[in-house]
Parts: C-alpha cells; structure tokens; sequence
C-alpha cells in the first residue's frame, strides 16, 4: 500500500499543458488596438504579449466570410490551401492541398484543418493591424499571412516560433498556453530545436520526462471572436481551438532598435503589403 501511494504521489502524466506550476498569469488587455509607437516601445521591444479585445469585428471579413460565402466564390474554388489531417498536431505529417471551397464543403465532417497562405482574394477584407501600421516594419520585416479554418478541437504542439506574430480570430475561441521565453528557456523542453517544438503530449504532460514544466509560470488567455492577440517572437505556446474557427495571423521578423512610426498608412489593407517567405510549420 505504501508503494502504491508513492507512485500516486510522484505521478508521471498530470493533464493538459500549462496546468502543472499552478502558477498561471493573465495578459495586458486593451478594448482598442495601439498605435504603432505605443505598441513597439511597451510590448514589442520588450516582447510582452497583449490582447485586444474586439477589435476585429470592425474588419470586413469579421461578418463577410462565412461557410456559404467560400463555397459559393469563384475565387474560393481556384485558389488552393494546405490541409493537415487530424486535428491534434502531429508534425511528422504530411499537409495535401484542395481548393479552399472544396475544404469548406468537408471540414465539419472530416478530420482536417486548414492552415496555409491567405488566399490573395481575400487580403483586402483586412485591413493592416494598427500596432504595426509603420511604414519600416510594412516595407522592410513582413514575412507571412496565414489562415487557420476549422471545425474547433485543434491542438497546437508546444512550440515556438521565429517570427513576431498577431493573430486575430474571426470566428470560434481560441486558448493560447504561453510561457517567456526568457524566463523559462531551459524548461520549455522544446527536444525538436530545429524546428522549434516539443514531443510533449500536450493533453497529458509527463513530468518525469519532462520536469520543467512543474517550474513554469504560464500566462493563460482565452480569444474570443474579434479579439486579437500578441505573441511576441519565441515565446512558448500551445494553441487550442473551440467551436468552429476561422483566424489569420501575420508574421514579421523581430527587430529591437528604436523605431519611429509617427507616419502611417491608416486605409492599407493586406493585399497591398509584400511579404517575403512562405509559410514554414
């Protein structure tokens, strides 16, 4: 009986990512976005994640793109997207390509998600986030434009990335796992660094393998529809998907010298931005 009561005691798997410390903290939230300057001096510089809330049901594509829209657009059945199969992340798969009215059409019965390039059709639904309406970061740092699509019941990997990042959610929740990466870098047990993620069982986390994570302080942020959110370049996370979802994020290169964003473009939208790579996972 004792010995029985030491393996309860000492466990090996303790539930789902970000619940191990019970040291968990919220984000700075704003109903409104910052404005360039604002933002890169309190939270990009000194990468800080941040929420606003709302803010993006003022886009075009908030109330526009909706299931009936994508399989009735013309657009929508030319274009192709990448598709990953199984909603829980797995890496060491293979993404297929349809047209993006083909996916919308099997989403809610198949066991796929869409993540890919935002089709060029639709950019100009979105107008350029106002935190990195600036002209040096616009001309000279933008680097991808991603749609994320599916039914909800995604799980991310636990993972970093190397880009800054704003992701805004259209449609659905979304619950953003983070961890600073510069106070938990040798905790996050990312055992894939070059590829940036963890072989961790985000849904049931074995501390024996992986003990930093009973150390971690975690900031925990639930995004609504409307709501856009900061991750600020390699900080930790792991992403999970409620009810049928519809988000696109940007990714730019991370730059810490002072920057000057006094001018702005204000009307730009999305389609008229040049990014420089493809999506890379």
């Amino acid at each position: 009986m004792i010995w029985f009561l030491e393996l309860l005691i000492v466990g090996v798997s303790t539930g789902r990512i970000g619940t191990q410390s019970g040291k968990q903290l919220p984000v700075d939230t704003f109903d409104q976005f910052l404005l360039a300057d604002e933002f890169i001096s309190k939270y990009m510089r000194p990468a800080r994640p941040v929420l606003f809330k709302g803010v993006a049901k003022e886009f075009p594509a908030f109330s526009k793109w909706n299931d009936e829209y994508f399989q009735s657009s013309y657009d929508a059945s030319q274009h192709i997207v990448e598709v990953e199969q199984g909603k829980k992340e797995n890496r060491g798969d293979e993404s297929h390509i349809m047209s993006l009215a083909n996916f919308v059409r099997s989403y809610k019965n198949d066991d796929i998600y869409c993540v890919s390039r935002l089709p060029p059709f639709l950019a100009a639904d979105l107008p350029v986030y106002k935190p990195i309406d600036c002209p040096f970061i616009l001309n000279n740092l933008m680097r991808d434009i991603v749609l994320w699509y599916s039914s909800g019941g995604t799980k991310s990997v636990w993972h970093n990335d190397a880009y800054e990042n704003i992701n805004c959610l259209l449609r659905g929740r979304k619950e953003f796992i983070l961890a600073n990466r510069s106070e938990t870098k040798e905790k996050a047990h990312i055992d894939r660094p070059e590829e940036g993620f963890s072989s961790v069982d985000v849904d049931d986390v074995d501390t024996q393998k992986y003990p930093g994570f009973k150390d971690m302080v975690f900031y925990n942020v639930t995004m609504e529809a409307g709501d856009c959110m900061y991750i600020p370049w390699l900080w930790f996370h792991q992403v999970n998907s409620i009810d049928s979802n519809l988000a696109v994020n940007v990714w730019w290169e991370t730059y810490r010298t002072p920057l000057a964003c006094d001018i702005t473009y204000n009307d730009k939208t999305w389609d008229s931005v040049h990014f420089h790579d493809k999506y890379v996972s």
